[in-house]
């Protein structure tokens, strides 16, 4: 769950402070990126909770992807419910453990021949 710790609205700083105990993560972000993306989420979901979290993944996989939040969100808004999800859990298996995947309900049984000659 993603908990926002520090949100000031003075002129001299202009971040929010994002710590996300899930994933263990520590972000600093712009707050005019943070509300274009936590307003689109809300419009969608009309929750905070699920707003801060969709949020949060975002900007996640902006740190990790190096590509802009704003340009993650514009290709999200293009996307139907069942491509959105896809892109989310593309993005999230990318940049996370391999030992377990996101949004697949089929689990890949390995070919016993090839895998014992995979040195991992």
């Amino acid at each position: 769950m993603a908990r926002i710790i520090d949100s000031p609205r003075t002129n001299l700083d202009k971040t929010v402070r994002v710590f996300d105990q899930f994933y263990n993560i520590d972000l600093v972000i712009d707050s005019n990126q943070w509300d274009i993306v936590y307003s689109y989420w809300y419009e969608k979901s009309q929750s905070t909770n699920i707003a801060e979290n969709f949020s949060t993944i975002i900007f996640r996989l902006s740190s990790v992807t190096g590509d802009n939040a704003l340009d993650i969100l514009d290709y999200v808004k293009g996307s139907t419910a069942t491509e959105t999800n896809a892109l989310l859990a593309f993005y999230l298996n990318s940049s996370k453990s391999k030992t377990t995947l996101y949004g697949v309900t089929n689990i890949p049984q390995p070919n016993i021949l090839i895998q014992r000659n995979i040195v991992t």
